[in-house]
């Protein structure tokens, strides 16, 4: 990233892809073949979100395979009860391994830059939101001193 006259980095996150500035947030990322850079000044910053994103399929299919295990559960020799614990247990690890923590950065009429979070707490996760909205209200300030 190349910084614009009077520009400093305040901070980097997930392994320098995502870069906060004074004056504006970039991510840089490439995924099998692709590359995307997307950039944002922070006076157009609208909004900021954390969410989870996660298949509900999955821990649907787990609730109903638990239940039809335990309704099977008073028959003799049943192997319903064992099938429904591991199929119930399987659907729920992957709906646990699926789930993913993004931050969401959306901009006045422009994209959004979207990214998860990697190897960062909630703690971390707080620290960040609140230096991109401390380094926002520092940018709108020194642009209405203009």
């Amino acid at each position: 990233m190349k910084l614009l006259p009077t520009e400093e980095k305040l901070i980097t996150s997930n392994e320098d892809k995502i870069i906060l500035t004074n004056h504006r947030i970039q991510m840089t990322d490439s995924v099998w073949g692709q590359s995307i850079t997307i950039s944002i000044f922070l006076e157009d910053i609208s909004s900021l979100e954390i969410k989870y994103k996660s298949n509900i399929i999955f821990i649907i299919l787990s609730i109903i395979c638990l239940l039809g295990g335990a309704s099977s559960a008073g028959q003799e020799g049943s192997t319903a009860l064992i099938g429904g614990l591991v199929f119930g247990g399987i659907f729920f690890a992957l709906w646990w391994f699926t789930r993913k923590h993004i931050i969401s950065i959306s901009s006045d009429g422009g994209a959004s830059l979207n990214f998860m979070v990697q190897g960062m707490g909630d703690d971390k996760i707080d620290d960040f939101i609140h230096n991109i909205s401390l380094a926002k209200q520092t940018r709108v300030n020194q642009l209405h001193k203009l």
